[in-house]
């Protein structure tokens, strides 16, 4: 019979998330891992295989549990213009914060922006990640198209739109932080913007 492990997964996980989101896949070594995990590196690769394994795990567990709790009100049954532009006025107040991680921009982002030119097991990850910004703003335009609040035709061309301009805005705020949340305010007013008459 296997001996039970003497650590929880999931904190392990939660903890390389982190650190792969402070610091970056490359500048991350497995000895800060170690350090931040409390696993050795030899408890580490018998879990997750490889430092790139528990990168991509990581990168699983930040979109499960970050990013669905930042896109959860878009998938609500009244989602809509406004919980679109919601959204961007959320992130415009966090990204005013004085906290650290409003600076850190986006986990998955920053993984594309690092690593998917060269390293195509990234690219999976990433498309997903766009692939789904652009399926949840789509679900939620297409409830204001069924309240009338705007053209059915525009749904996707503008879900794709909203989906790049999250993107970029997560890029920007690891440049200035006032000016992506600057960027948020004016992207909210904008996607109100689309139901006037």
């Amino acid at each position: 019979m296997a001996r039970p492990k003497g650590y929880d997964r999931d904190a392990v996980l939660r903890a390389a998330r982190d650190l792969f989101w402070e610091r970056g896949y490359e500048a991350t070594s497995v000895a800060d891992l170690e350090a931040r995990t409390g696993l050795n590196r030899s408890s580490l690769y018998q879990e997750f295989g490889s430092k790139h394994g528990l990168f991509e795990a990581a990168l699983e567990c930040y979109a499960d549990q970050v990013i669905a709790r930042l896109l959860a009100d878009l998938r609500q049954a009244d989602a809509g213009l406004a919980a679109v532009a919601a959204l961007f006025t959320r992130l415009g107040g966090l990204f005013r914060s004085p906290a650290s991680a409003s600076t850190r921009g986006c986990l998955l982002v920053n993984a594309t922006a690092e690593l998917a030119a060269r390293d195509e097991r990234i690219r999976p990850a990433a498309a997903a990640y766009r692939d789904r910004l652009r399926e949840t703003f789509a679900a939620a335009l297409a409830q204001a198209a069924e309240r009338g609040e705007l053209s059915a035709e525009v749904v996707q061309p503008r879900a794709k739109l909203l989906a790049s301009t999250l993107m970029g805005v997560w890029l920007t705020v690891r440049i200035d932080a006032r000016d992506a949340s600057d960027l948020c305010d004016t992207i909210a007013r904008e996607v109100a913007s689309w139901g006037k008459p």
